[in-house]
């Protein structure tokens, strides 16, 4: 009986596509207060210098409101519709009550926005 010396067979491995990592920074705006006529300039002027500074990734922490209507939405949406075109996006954390009753009173699309941001978060309210 001969014995065949063991055979080392070397098998190519597939070539695996490059791992691209990048570190970015995320935009948190905490808004805090009541968001009447003031409150709604402080917060359009906020978003307006991180849109105007190129933000792109922008988490809005929504807990703090004490009180809003619809016109908080129409700043979402437009906030929403320029870090999209930069290929970002916008997450909403934290709907309370104040934000959650707005919405009962919102057109379909400010619903929509909501939906998608908070849903992209993980969760919504709380």
């Amino acid at each position: 009986m001969s014995q065949n010396p063991p055979v080392t067979i070397e098998v190519p491995m597939p070539i695996s596509p490059p791992v691209t990592i990048r570190v970015e920074q995320v935009d948190l705006l905490s808004v805090t207060g009541q968001l009447d006529d003031r409150g709604l300039d402080q917060l359009g002027w906020r978003l307006d210098e991180l849109l105007d500074g190129d933000a792109r990734l922008l988490v809005a922490d929504l807990s703090g409101v004490t009180d809003c209507d619809g016109r908080l939405f129409d700043l979402l949406a437009q906030a929403q519709h320029v870090v999209g075109d930069r290929g970002g996006w916008l997450r909403l954390v934290g709907l309370g009550s104040p934000v959650l009753d707005a919405l009962d009173e919102a057109a379909l699309p400010e619903v929509l926005l909501v939906y998608r941001a908070a849903r992209w978060a993980g969760h919504g309210a709380g």
